[in-house]
């Protein structure tokens, strides 16, 4: 999944100000080097567990079916 290479498609999303605030922290220390790529890097590693986790259950994300 890496996405350094993929086409980036803008969104808008609306976050709670704690996360906003914890996002900037971070980004701070330099553990991040932006607030983009602190979300990219949290949505890039749920959706790897949450994928895993669905094959696990036998559903093929191709279609949206459990197989």
């Amino acid at each position: 999944m890496g996405s350094e290479h993929q086409k980036m498609k803008n969104i808008t999303i609306a976050l709670p100000e704690i996360f906003v605030e914890n996002i900037e922290k971070i980004q701070k220390i330099g553990l991040v080097p932006s607030r983009s790529e602190a979300i990219r890097l949290a949505i890039r590693e749920f959706l790897k567990k949450e994928v895993h986790n669905c094959q696990l259950l036998g559903y093929d994300l191709s279609d949206n079916k459990k197989k």
